[in-house]
């Protein structure tokens, strides 16, 4: 294993091997399936399906784009662009198996399964071609990944000459009035309600504190500058609760 591979990353408030991290996070998000959407409900105030759509509105995709939703999740996003390509372009993404399950359900439940195609790998390895999408989206997930750098630069790898990263993720709340009220409502509510929806107080401890450990706006811009994306951008949403980073390559 070089040094590379054995560097702590956060997993919550603690450093652990990237591996550690890795298994974690699969566990933690086993747990959580049943009750993804409403977990996202309740640490967003419901907020997170307006951002979504707005997320996905402002990418001008393109009708026969080829798409990666990477740590797709439950294919909300997934059927978002759904609306906008034609063809079977859309790649679900997820290193959780019960994830991807999820998705296919959802799918075929709401009816864009025929636009989709469904792959359980880490971002950090993906399973495609090099030079594949015309557009990449990771919504809420980016924070979860083991090795973020090495991640950026296998969906480097993947992306069009020309193609476009959009990461959606919580951030840095600004203002210290605001940051210490959204503090106070994130430590002292969300696990209990996550323990009220699930019985789950402790998966939903480390969510609020994998926020907190994650890069802030800056320094995420600087890990699309330091993996080769061009005219990267940031765009604080709801007084920086929540940034959109775009990256070209």
């Amino acid at each position: 294993m070089s040094a590379k591979d054995n560097q702590k990353v956060y997993f919550g408030d603690k450093k652990v091997s990237k591996e550690s991290k890795k298994d974690g996070v699969e566990n933690i998000f086993t747990k959580v399936s049943e009750n993804y959407d409403l977990m996202n409900d309740v640490m967003s105030f419901g907020m997170h399906r307006l951002w979504k759509k707005s997320f996905v509105e402002t990418s001008q995709i393109e009708k026969d784009d080829i798409c990666l939703d990477l740590a797709a999740g439950t294919g909300d996003i997934a059927k978002l662009i759904s609306k906008k390509v034609k063809g079977k372009t859309i790649y679900l993404c997820d290193q959780n198996n019960e994830m991807i399950e999820k998705a296919k359900e959802r799918s075929l439940d709401e009816g864009f399964y025929q636009k989709c195609n469904f792959n359980v790998s880490s971002a950090e390895s993906l399973p495609y071609e090099d030079e594949t999408f015309d557009k990449v989206f990771i919504s809420f997930g980016f924070r979860n990944f083991s090795d973020k750098k090495g991640s950026l630069k296998e969906i480097n790898r993947v992306l069009k000459k020309g193609g476009s990263l959009q990461i959606l993720e919580f951030s840095a709340a600004q203002g210290k009035n605001f940051s210490k009220l959204y503090d106070f409502y994130s430590y002292n509510f969300i696990p209990k309600i996550g323990d009220f929806i699930s019985g789950d107080h402790a998966s939903y401890d480390y969510l609020v504190k994998s926020i907190r450990t994650h890069e802030n706006q800056e320094e995420m811009l600087e890990l699309f500058n330091q993996t080769g994306y061009l005219e990267s951008t940031y765009e604080n949403i709801f007084k920086g609760i929540v940034a959109l980073h775009r990256g070209i390559k």
